[in-house]
């Protein structure tokens, strides 16, 4: 007679969580309800809930030159932990941000940017138009600049006065809403004077990226607040209108809650209006339509410089690996972690190791029980799933026994030259 064999593939789990669930056909639970309930329980709860020694591996990082963060999927990769090794050296490994900082703060740096005055000579206005149309040669304004007009001749009643401009091109542009069909003639002449919406400048590189803020005044007194996005762009960053719920007018007054931000509480809406590269300190940005500025105004740059190196420090922070030193070369870092086992995708699919697949069939029956509220059914399955889990924790015991723990007596002496090599060069 022929012996059974020992079967721990996805067909073995699925006959024994419908013989423990009491599930024998399709219609008491279909096999895409029972390979999406196996795959669940073992690549989330199994492997959440049980950290052993055959889901551990390493994650590898390769620097790129300038870059100091780099994302990790934690749905794949989990629990990451020490040690740390910068090219095979091991480093400091941290996940308390407040520890790294304080060794390696993010100090900003404050720098003055001026807006630049613009003029030019007016040779004609056309008239009638609405809205008025103004010619001069090569004028070099954009959209949404305010000209103040002076000196014109005949069309007397433009100058003293601000306007917002649009461009129509190289040579014209209109003073937004400004119709001069019962103005006076232009005869000739006039200036305008506005301060420039474009901004091009270099600041002292390199520095962090995401910590980018450029802030000042328009013309009109409204803050004005510019970040980078991480990737290089910069954003202009308007808040959402603050608007009374219920309106504090009514009459009677009606109780509720004031000055309410609708929409999106607490958030701003960005805008791109240009890029800052982060390694050559090269700014250029243009002011949204209707963002004036007036003469003289100063912008306030804050920005974080930092001197690069060969890194030796990790942070594990908001799913992200951020090192110190910021590199300028290739290096290779490398962390442990727990990864998430790969589910299941065809009938002849087994666990990594094959002694899992009766903590899986249990577990999953448990889940199931549990959504069909049998709870009595719960309570008997749990006697045997928790001998499986027993199991397989005993085996991690086993693996275990005669590793030495780790003291101040018996640890790995630092190398002997580490402290020396840190220092050198990148």
């Amino acid at each position: 007679m022929t012996i059974a064999q020992a079967d721990s593939t996805l067909i073995a789990i699925r006959k024994k969580v419908r013989r423990l669930t009491n599930s024998p056909g399709q219609s008491s639970l279909t096999d895409d309800d029972l390979d999406r309930a196996i795959n669940n329980f073992y690549s989330q709860d199994f492997a959440y809930a049980i950290k052993i020694d055959q889901m551990r591996s390493v994650y590898e990082i390769l620097t790129r030159p300038y870059v100091d963060r780099y994302p990790i999927d934690v749905n794949y990769y989990q629990g990451v932990r020490a040690p740390a090794y910068f090219d095979g050296i091991q480093g400091s490994f941290f996940k308390d941000r407040v520890q790294f900082f304080n060794l390696w703060p993010k100090i900003p740096t404050k720098f003055q940017q001026g807006a630049t005055t613009l003029t030019g000579s007016i040779t004609g206005i056309a008239q009638p138009t609405n809205p008025t149309e103004i010619t001069s040669t090569a004028h070099g304004l954009t959209t949404g600049a305010v000209v103040t007009i002076s000196s014109v001749g005949g069309m007397t009643q433009l100058n003293g006065n601000s306007y917002q401009i649009t461009v129509i091109d190289a040579n014209t542009f209109s003073l937004d809403g400004i119709d001069n069909t019962a103005y006076g003639a232009y005869t000739s002449g006039g200036t305008w004077t506005a301060t420039s919406q474009s901004f091009s400048f270099t600041l002292p590189g390199p520095f962090l990226s995401n910590e980018v803020t450029i802030g000042g005044v328009d013309a009109f007194g409204n803050a004005i607040t510019i970040r980078d996005n991480g990737s290089g762009l910069l954003y202009y960053l308007l808040p959402n209108a603050q608007t009374s719920t219920p309106p504090q007018d009514s009459n009677p007054a009606i109780p509720g809650m004031y000055n309410t931000n609708l929409g999106n509480p607490g958030l701003q809406n960005p805008t791109v209006i240009g890029t800052v590269d982060y390694v050559t300190g090269a700014f250029s940005y243009l002011l949204p339509f209707g963002v004036s500025l007036a003469g003289g105004t100063q912008f306030t740059i804050w920005v974080s410089q930092y001197q690069t190196g060969r890194p030796y420090n990790l942070l594990f922070w908001n799913n992200e690996l951020t090192i110190r030193p910021v590199p300028k070369l290739t290096h290779k870092i490398t962390v442990e972690v727990y990864q998430t086992p790969v589910q299941f995708m065809s009938t002849t699919s087994h666990p990594i190791i094959d002694q899992w697949w009766q903590v899986i069939s249990y577990g999953v029956s448990l889940e199931i029980q549990r959504e069909r509220n049998d709870f009595d059914s719960v309570q008997q399955l749990m006697e045997g799933f928790k001998r499986q889990e027993a199991l397989v924790l005993e085996r991690q015991g086993v693996e275990e026994i005669g590793q030495p723990n780790f003291t101040i007596f018996n640890s790995t002496l630092p190398n002997p030259y580490l402290n020396n090599y840190w220092g050198m060069s990148q």
